[in-house]
């Protein structure tokens, strides 16, 4: 008895009955793969979570004036640190990365180095803190958070690397108003640097992947010029500051420079005022020596008289 398939094609061998199903076999994959290869992008597409900006932004924005949360973290030797002790007396800038990112993150980091660098000509070494917090854990431990300084080459001695318990990333990314969402690729969140004052509340929210130091030297600036003198060195504080006020920003460059135009305005503002001081301290001593000679009596302005003759 004879198969259907040889007797639909009289005059095939089995040979070539097993190579033409082999070629349909082919034929019908690729015919599938190319379906599944056009539907599949548009299909995966309407469901890969994307992070909502505007929603992202009005967060951001809306954790301004808050206190930070006080969170228990571990630096790069895997250390135990608190995140207030980084903004006692200082501000601190906060950034947040997560170490498996290839290219936002890293371009971002390197961008706030330059900024720091531009900002440390402005207001000096160690008159902040900076932080970059890793979120996504458990897999940015205090290893991968020292090889991703070591990498981008950042050893600077008031910047940290920290790393929080895995239970405490959803606290404090919401106290930051730090949006991100877990995607195929990776992560979408937002880009930027959180300031925070001296007393652990957030002053500013700085947006962008390449920051500049004007960007973060502006909140920066009134910062620093509005924390009070400290009991000790306040000379030192004065002239600190009177420093700050007299930078500017230089686009060309992206640092701070001297303004020596508004120097020469200051001094010559002080001498103004030092010589109106003088004049008037001089004026006032002659018109006491003044009204002390017509206040005393007429026996006591001739009692120091020489003697006349008589005649």
């Amino acid at each position: 008895m004879q198969r259907c398939a040889e007797s639909a094609r009289p005059g095939r061998t089995p040979a070539q009955f097993a190579a033409a199903g082999r070629l349909a076999f082919v034929a019908r994959f690729a015919a599938l793969f190319c379906a599944l290869f056009v539907a599949l992008p548009t299909a995966f597409a309407d469901g890969v979570p994307a992070l909502d900006e505007r929603e992202a932004l009005r967060l951001a924005g809306a954790a301004i004036g808050q206190r930070i949360p006080d969170v228990a973290l571990r630096d790069r030797q895997g250390r135990s640190v608190r995140l207030s002790s980084y903004h006692q007396g200082k501000p601190l800038l906060v950034s947040f990365i997560y170490t498996g990112c290839f290219q936002i993150c890293p371009t971002q980091t390197r961008a706030l180095l330059e900024a720091v660098r531009g900002l440390e000509k402005r207001a000096g070494e160690g008159q902040f803190n900076i932080v970059s917090i890793g979120f996504n854990q458990p897999f940015d431990g205090p290893d991968e958070m020292r090889a991703f300084a070591a990498q981008h080459r950042i050893h600077h001695a008031n910047w940290d690397f920290l790393s929080p318990a895995r239970e405490s990333v959803e606290p404090l990314t919401r106290g930051f108003g730090f949006s991100y969402v877990a995607t195929p690729a990776g992560f979408d969140h937002v880009l930027g640097v959180t300031v925070v004052d001296a007393s652990g509340r957030i002053h500013a929210q700085v947006f962008g992947d390449k920051l500049r130091a004007d960007q973060l030297g502006e909140p920066l600036r009134q910062l620093l010029l509005d924390m009070p003198l400290p009991a000790q060195n306040r000379i030192a504080a004065v002239v600190e500051r009177v420093r700050i006020l007299c930078t500017v920003y230089d686009p060309d460059t992206g640092t701070y420079r001297y303004d020596y135009k508004l120097i020469f305005e200051l001094i010559g503002g002080a001498l103004f005022f030092l010589t109106v001081f003088v004049y008037l301290g001089l004026e006032w001593r002659r018109q006491r020596r003044v009204r002390r000679r017509a206040a005393m009596p007429a026996s006591a302005a001739t009692a120091g008289a020489p003697c006349q003759p008589a005649r």
